[in-house]
């Protein structure tokens, strides 16, 4: 497993915080820390958010989505993860506060 199904990355080991981090710097990472947020599974996080599950799960591993601004949209609308960190990651800026976040509940 890797550190986004919340195993302890060893680049993060030993580091001065003495602790891990979650790695949301792709967007594959990013769909499954928000799917786990939700504690959907692939099929039902696709269905919550009117996705083919397919595409879900091949976008957990590393595809792209065709429209993904669209997608993007479709999952923060449903979830409540901050867009912009979805669709542009940990170095995104959220337009309204000035920083990135994810706001899922």
């Amino acid at each position: 497993m890797t550190a986004v199904h919340g195993e302890p990355s060893p680049a993060n080991e030993g580091t001065t915080g003495g602790g891990w981090t979650v790695d949301d710097t792709t967007f594959g990472a990013r769909l499954a820390l928000v799917r786990q947020r939700m504690q959907w599974n692939i099929k039902e996080a696709a269905k919550e958010c009117g996705l083919p599950p397919a595409s879900w799960g091949t976008w957990e591993n590393g595809a792209m989505p065709r429209k993904y601004t669209e997608v993007c949209e479709k999952i923060a609308r449903r979830t409540g993860a901050d867009f912009v960190w979805l669709i542009a990651g940990p170095g995104g800026k959220n337009r309204s506060t000035g920083a990135g976040s994810f706001n899922a509940t």
